[in-house]
């Protein structure tokens, strides 16, 4: 397990494209929750971030709640962009990454099958542009992990979120 004592983070507003987000909003990792606790070994929160460990051949969601910039100067923003920092092994891929406001999905970004270590740099592995869409309740984003059954000598299965974002514009 790799630790992240001194993580440099890339600024997610300079790596979007090349128009200037209206205002970017971030959570650090440790405000990620299982959606099945029990299906969860052991759980570590630190300073860099939470790391899971997975039951043998397991799914489980992550969930990841945004706070969002409902109203600015009298006008709703519009959400163009999730991203989340993660490092996982090869043995825990993330499967589908669904974007919710409130009770309503946004965007489902399914059979994705990303693993590695995409922790510190934004990448087309952890950055998901959405047409640009009003959220009028809170974001919520929901990241499900394969945690598959073992082979005698394989990486252990587990995942670590870092950070996890939106960028908005009018």
């Amino acid at each position: 397990m790799l630790k992240y004592s001194h993580m440099k983070l890339s600024n997610p507003a300079s790596t979007a494209n090349t128009m200037t987000p209206r205002a970017t909003v971030c959570v650090h990792g440790n405000i990620v929750q299982p959606e099945y606790p029990q299906l969860i070994d052991e759980t570590s929160r630190k300073g860099w971030g939470t790391t899971f460990w997975g039951k043998e051949d397991t799914v489980n969601w992550f969930h990841i709640p945004l706070s969002v910039p409902n109203l600015i100067d009298g006008g709703r923003m519009k959400l163009t962009k999730v991203f989340f920092y993660f490092h996982n092994t090869s043995r825990s891929p993330i499967n589908a990454v669904h974007v919710y406001d409130g009770p309503k999905l946004i965007k489902a970004y399914n059979n994705l099958h990303l693993a590695g270590d995409h922790a510190r740099v934004l990448d087309r592995s952890n950055s998901f542009s959405i047409d640009p869409v009003e959220v009028v309740f809170g974001l919520g984003l929901s990241v499900s992990v394969q945690f598959p059954a073992a082979p005698e000598v394989s990486p252990p299965r587990w995942i670590l979120f870092t950070t996890a974002g939106a960028e908005f514009r009018t």
